[in-house]
């Protein structure tokens, strides 16, 4: 027989506690979230890189 470690307990602690409900819920939060997030991370790395632009633009003038 295996000794009783920590991290089973809490795995075993865990696996009680998580539903696939939960599970279900938390994935339909992220994909919801998806179509804000991606075009907010385009438009962030679209100023940076047009800073960028202006800076080595005015830079080299």
């Amino acid at each position: 027989m295996e000794p009783t470690t920590a991290a089973t307990t809490a795995v075993t602690q865990l696996s009680e506690i998580v539903t696939t409900e939960m599970l279900s819920g938390v994935l339909s939060e992220v994909t919801g979230l998806l179509p804000i997030i991606v075009p907010v991370m385009i438009g962030f790395i679209a100023l940076r890189k047009g800073i960028s632009f202006l800076q080595n633009v005015l830079h080299s003038a």
